[in-house]
């Protein structure tokens, strides 16, 4: 009985010491499914702003006045009461998170009247939040960093160094071509071999590519051989690029065009480097910028139309419109909805949508303004006083001077073109370079804008024909798929058109227009992911 007893005794101790050691654990194991669960509701804060940030690019601009529900705060300092009022809570569970904005330059505080200057990094153009989770008594905080890298950081983009084939019609006077072979010729117009062929890049041989068919032209007019190749637009001799810059492409160059201001301006080519026009002497590109061959590709959004969903009731338009911007109004004129020189304020959300009606027809070059009343090609000119994008499902044409009023940034997204108004009047059949000017030629023209061109180009109209007229100067942003004309050189100097100067908007580097960017998923990128220690 002894025995017994003193065994059950032992035993009981065991069971009392395995008991008392599982409840000791219990609390351990608590505090870290807790503390697990503070970062996953941390990760998740994080994710939410990138959820946003990526619907819209001008997010962090508006510091704490962000649309309801939101768990965006100014930073805490950490001393006395928490000052974080907005939270969300993680769904199914019992974690919940707060975002904060952390201010740059010294500033103590994201100002939506000042957010450049109060949130980015002005050395590297990066912006930081911190999202703290909590569960229960624990917590934890993530600091994330975002860079944007995309066009806007460049004052010049281009996805093909070759002209646009909607130009190919030029080099054949709009007579007509055929391919193939006799009698049947069912190989393409020169104008469709190009759109075929030459959309790809000089190192993947589209200088070896060659068109040899037939043309219908000359009095009496027959058919009669015709070859041609892809078109080459070449860099001129007082060309300046005043910012970065970046081809997916390569560039061809005649003389010492100007790339860059400074080193901090990286010149990009996603090829192995340069090409010189063998018809120029002494060619040498001054590379002021920081020389980058073999660069990334980086890819152009398809369309603008996911504007069309942004843009309020009153400023969605159908076909032909002209706008004339002054300041914070703007007058409208559109013969398809009835619109004569109605004055307007800007959109409150910044965002002009064209779109086509009866169109049914793209670009001619050799007759650019006689297209279908209801094609949305939009004419725009004037100053702007407030943040503002224009989209078009067809085509912008500037018409006059765009400049901006104070801090203000204006956006022109066309499906096809962005144009510079140039009339003409073509004087030879056979000659599309025989042309005299009409009312309405621009010299000197200003744009203050960013530009983009999803399908085709910027370019200047009937850019071919005329005495010179002087400098087109941008300042801004142009983003295009095919290199487009603004003029023609002897090589030397500029006969036709415009001589460049491009100059980069350095606020691009970290904004944009209204919704400049919804079509490109994620414009900004969490380029560095940290956890603080200890949380705030």
């Amino acid at each position: 009985m002894v025995i017994t007893m003193g065994a059950l005794l032992v035993i009981s101790l065991f069971t009392i010491s395995a008991l008392a050691v599982a409840q000791n654990d219990l609390p351990v194991a608590r505090k870290d499914q807790d503390t697990k669960q503070a970062y996953a509701a941390a990760e998740a804060g994080i994710a939410d702003y990138f959820f946003h940030l990526s619907q819209d690019n001008a997010y962090w601009g508006k510091c704490t006045g962000v649309p309801a529900p939101t768990a965006v705060n100014q930073a805490w300092n950490g001393v006395g009461a928490d000052t974080r009022t907005n939270s969300r809570l993680i769904a199914g569970s019992s974690a919940w998170y707060t975002i904060e904005l952390l201010p740059a330059n010294g500033a103590t505080s994201c100002s939506a009247g000042n957010a450049q200057n109060t949130m980015i990094d002005a050395n590297t153009g990066t912006f930081r939040i911190r999202a703290t989770g909590h569960s229960r008594t624990a917590k934890r905080s993530i600091v994330a960093t975002f860079k944007r890298k995309n066009f806007l950081d460049y004052l010049y983009f281009t996805d093909y160094e070759t002209a646009d084939p909607t130009w190919y019609t030029l080099d054949t006077n709009g007579h007509a071509t055929r391919s193939g072979t006799s009698p049947t010729w069912t190989g393409p117009d020169y104008v469709t071999w190009g759109s075929q062929n030459c959309p790809v890049y000089w190192r993947q041989g589209r200088g070896n590519l060659g068109y040899t068919g037939q043309i219908f032209q000359g009095s009496p007019a027959s058919w009669q051989t015709f070859v041609d190749n892809c078109t080459e637009i070449q860099f001129a001799p007082n060309d300046k690029i005043n910012g970065p810059f970046h081809t997916n492409d390569e560039i061809l160059v005649c003389g010492t065009p100007t790339f860059g201001r400074n080193a901090q301006d990286r010149v990009e080519v996603s090829g192995p480097g340069w090409r010189g026009n063998g018809g120029c002497s002494g060619n040498s590109p001054n590379f002021v910028g920081t020389w980058t061959p073999n660069a990334p590709l980086l890819t152009l959004p398809p369309t603008d139309n996911s504007l069309s969903t942004v843009a309020g009731s009153s400023y969605r338009f159908t076909g032909r419109t002209t706008i004339v911007l002054n300041g914070a109004n703007m007058t409208v004129t559109n013969a398809t909805m009835g619109l004569n020189n109605v004055s307007m304020a800007l959109p409150a959300n910044g965002v002009i949508w064209v779109a086509n009606g009866s169109c049914g027809q793209g670009y001619n070059p050799l007759d650019p303004y006689n297209a279908p009343q209801g094609c949305a090609d939009v004419y725009v000119q004037g100053s702007y006083g407030s943040d503002l994008t224009i989209g078009s499902e067809k085509d912008i044409i500037v018409n006059g001077n765009l400049t901006k009023s104070g801090d203000t940034m204006l956006g022109l997204i066309a499906n096809n073109f962005v144009r510079v108004y140039h009339p003409e009047t073509h004087n030879d059949a056979n000659d599309a370079t025989n042309c005299t000017n009409q009312a309405g030629v621009m010299t000197n023209v200003s744009i203050d804008a960013a530009i983009l061109s999803l399908q085709h180009s910027f370019t200047v109209d009937n850019y071919y024909c005329g005495t010179p007229l002087g400098t087109l100067t941008v300042n801004g942003v142009i983003g295009q798929k095919f290199r487009g004309p603004v003029g023609r050189g002897n090589g030397q100097s500029v006969i036709n058109g415009y001589t460049k100067n491009y100059n980069y908007d350095d606020r691009m580097r970290f904004r944009s227009p209204p919704h400049f960017l919804d079509p490109i998923q994620a414009a900004w990128r969490i380029s560095r992911y940290t956890e603080q220690i200890p949380p705030r």
